[in-house]
């Protein structure tokens, strides 16, 4: 049995110090196999926000991914630092790999930077993929035959909303074509502050579990309370649960249960 905790968008300097006190209380308690933070450290890449960043993810439980979010670049207040060092202050304070990858017992990371500075589309917050990219996303798991389980960590969502201007990462057919290729089995991003679990595909062929988390300390809310997920992992069986800050603590809001068959995951009754 392997416990892996998936955690998102914090935004330091705009977060609550007792919400973040508590979860890494609980995710020490907890004592996972591995920890995965998807992006959005801060609010601004201030370097006051990154300093509480970094002492932050210094305390989540090890081994641990992290990656940056469209939040972890300076705003446009700093043109130069924005257009022209986008992510050197996330690179000085949090790690220099933008990309990291992680190969444990049974699990293969691959993460994929999703966000950037500035492009030819109006909203620059919104996640966009390169092919450079969904070549390398293909490569790195098709070396890798022996059977872990596939993990892809991103900022940006795979599962819309309804709210008008929150958009999906782009090219989504691209990247779920990608993920169906080279059988993805798990997906971690985040960027919504909302919790969605599901298992989905292009076609049937092959479904891969989304695990879009929602904020787990920031006070910036979409509609629900701080929280974070947690996988079981035994075999070809996953226990996802979704945490929720309630009253001082964070307490399981709902449990779904996914079994891998030869489509993919599927939900199953628990």
């Amino acid at each position: 049995m392997k416990r892996i905790l998936h955690l998102s968008d914090p935004h330091f300097g705009a977060a609550d110090p007792s919400i973040a006190t508590a979860f890494l209380e609980l995710a020490a308690a907890m004592a996972p196999d591995l920890t995965i933070l998807s992006g959005d450290l801060t609010m601004r890449a201030r370097r006051r926000e990154l300093k509480a960043a970094r002492e932050f993810v210094n305390a989540l439980p090890q081994p641990r991914l992290v990656i940056p979010g469209n939040h972890d670049i300076p705003g446009m207040n700093q043109p130069v630092d924005r257009f022209f060092q986008g992510f050197d202050r996330y690179r000085s304070a949090i790690c220099d790999d933008l990309e990291p990858g992680l190969k444990l017992p049974g699990v293969h990371v691959v993460s994929l930077n999703s966000s950037r500075a500035f492009g030819i589309h109006a909203d620059w917050s919104e996640g966009r993929l390169s092919r450079r990219q969904l070549i390398s996303l293909r490569e790195q798991f098709q070396t890798n035959s022996a059977g872990p389980l596939r993990i892809l960590v991103l900022h940006h969502p795979l599962l819309a909303l309804q709210i008008p201007g929150r958009a999906v990462v782009k090219p989504l057919a691209g990247l779920m074509q990608a993920l169906e290729d080279v059988r993805v089995d798990l997906v971690m991003c985040g960027h919504f502050h909302r919790s969605q679990l599901r298992a989905t595909g292009l076609g049937g062929v092959w479904k891969t579990l989304i695990s879009q988390a929602p904020t787990v300390c920031s006070t910036r809310l979409q509609g629900e309370p701080q929280g974070f997920h947690e996988f079981q992992i035994s075999d070809d069986h996953i226990q996802a649960t979704h945490h929720v800050f309630e009253d001082k603590s964070f307490v399981p809001a709902g449990s779904s249960a996914f079994a891998r068959l030869e489509n993919g995951w599927n939900e199953v009754k628990m």
